[in-house]
């Protein structure tokens, strides 16, 4: 009577060194996936700023032009919020903020009970600073922004 033994529990050396290659390279994807994602996530926050700046923009050379109140609503991006600074003054927008654009012979007036003094004075400029202010845009503007308090 013959028997036929198996071996069992043997790992060969090519098993062994093809797993280590394969944690490798899933490593290097993973930290170059990685890196991609955070830096699509920080073009999208910019983008997204620049976009407000505009809009914020054009809703002022809008009502300046057709001689009409507008409205503008803003909204925070995410859960973060952002702060937008123009002349002297700033909003803080961490819930949805309704503007209102009025213009007058010199540009427009922003009312809204929501606007505080900044501290800074910006002239023709807007600054939008996002959460934790890692990203902040600057833009040049055309048209005079002033702010007129309502009690």
């Amino acid at each position: 009577m013959i028997l036929k033994m198996k071996k069992r529990g043997q790992v060969s050396v090519d098993f062994i060194l093809s797993m280590m290659f394969l944690m490798l390279i899933s490593i290097f994807i993973y930290s170059t996936e990685l890196t991609f994602s955070n830096g699509i996530t920080d073009g999208y926050i910019v983008d997204k700023l620049y976009s407000i700046a505009d809009t914020f923009e054009d809703y002022a050379i809008l009502a300046y032009s057709k001689n009409e109140n507008i409205t503008l609503k803003l909204k925070p991006i995410g859960v973060k919020n952002y702060t937008i600074y123009f002349g002297n003054k700033s909003i803080v927008v961490n819930t949805t903020r309704v503007i209102t654009f009025t213009p007058t012979e010199n540009g427009v007036i922003v009312i809204s009970g929501d606007i505080k003094n900044s501290g800074i004075n910006l002239n023709r400029t807007i600054k939008i600073v996002y959460g934790d202010s890692r990203f902040y845009i600057v833009k040049n503007i055309s048209i005079p922004i002033n702010w007129k308090h309502l009690n």
